[in-house]
């Protein structure tokens, strides 16, 4: 059975997220940092991309993929998305915004 476009596409944003995004941030490793408060926010940010992680991943939550991208611009601007953001900056790990320009090219390129 062929696979629609509109999985493709999905398949594509969400492999780019996970591999340029979610994965990184989830396997960096409280070891990896001396001072606690920068363990503490890397376990806060974890959660948190953990949870980012599984709502972009619902296809539910996505029945169209332009959500996905829709989304992605939101939590850019949200209030939530900028301070993890600036945590992901503090932890020398990729953040959304870092992400941003290439995840919007390949939606260009997908036509999304």
């Amino acid at each position: 059975m062929a696979i629609k476009v509109e999985d493709r596409k999905r398949e594509e944003l969400l492999k780019f997220l996970d591999e340029k995004l979610f994965g990184p941030v989830l396997q960096a490793a409280a070891g990896d940092y001396k001072e606690e408060d920068l363990k503490k926010k890397l376990h806060e940010v974890k959660k948190y991309v953990e949870k980012e992680k599984h709502r972009f991943h619902d296809h539910a939550r996505y029945p169209a993929v332009s959500g996905i991208k829709k989304d992605f611009i939101f939590a850019l601007g949200s209030k939530t998305g900028r301070k993890m953001d600036h945590d992901l900056g503090e932890l020398e790990l990729p953040s959304m915004a870092g992400i941003k320009d290439g995840f919007l090219k390949l939606c260009e390129e997908l036509g999304v």
